[in-house]
């Protein structure tokens, strides 16, 4: 691939991961943290998202599942192709981030995977059956897996954090944003901030689906079924 193409390309791997990937993270670790005020309140939300009906398998399609092939099938590219020099004085830095984004991206791939194949299609719950926030309640919490799943969500949603507020620093410098050393420091700091944020709804949000599943009325008729009742008032 010429030089060129290997630009646009990049550009493009770059783009995808802010708009729309970057909006979605952060939409879906906001939504998943409201279970903090109450399951109730998570389910609400929720439901908003279903209200879309038939549509929400073709804004799933076009603005989650489509975009984020795109951007692993590029990023995998970049990662084989690209080199790591680690302790380069030019500069040593952005050597080290740029071997986090490659080594945070593999591990992002093989959560983001997990979590879509084991969530999305095999063990989806029917929010009329068992609502989002009792599945995730037990699954953090009552399944014999409870100790591995709390660790791999937090290493795995660390990662995809990391690799986003990381990447935006490649987004900036690709797309001719900072172009500058200042701009570029400054920059660092903000994806250090957006970084921040996101890990603390990241664990705001493990924390609440833990607090859930440890409820004394936790998988009882009487927890269940006002959340059953939320999304059918939708």
């Amino acid at each position: 691939m010429n030089n060129t193409n290997y630009f646009l390309l990049r550009r493009l791997h770059s783009l995808l991961g802010v708009f729309p990937l970057g909006v979605f993270l952060f939409n879906h670790l906001l939504t998943n943290s409201s279970a903090i005020v109450s399951a109730q309140f998570f389910e609400e939300k929720v439901a908003l998202i279903h209200m879309l009906g038939p549509l929400l398998p073709l804004v799933e399609a076009g603005f989650i599942f489509i975009p984020l092939a795109l951007h692993i099938a590029i990023g995998v590219y970049i990662a084989l192709t690209g080199k790591i020099e680690v302790g380069s004085n030019i500069p040593y830095g952005r050597n080290w981030a740029y071997a986090f984004q490659r080594w945070t991206g593999w591990a992002a791939l093989a959560f983001i995977v997990y979590h879509v194949v084991h969530l999305r299609f095999l063990h989806k719950p029917h929010m009329y059956d068992i609502p989002f926030s009792v599945e995730l309640g037990e699954m953090f919490t009552q399944t014999p897996l409870a100790f591995i799943y709390v660790p791999a969500y937090l290493i795995g949603g660390l990662a995809v954090i990391f690799h986003f507020a990381n990447g935006l620093c490649t987004f900036c410098m690709t797309w001719g944003i900072t172009v500058g050393p200042l701009s570029q420091r400054i920059m660092v700091w903000v994806a250090l901030a957006i970084g921040a944020v996101l890990t603390l709804l990241l664990l705001t949000a493990m924390f609440a689906f833990i607090q859930i599943g440890l409820d004394p009325a936790f998988g009882t008729e009487e927890f269940i079924q006002p959340l059953r009742d939320v999304h059918r008032s939708y």
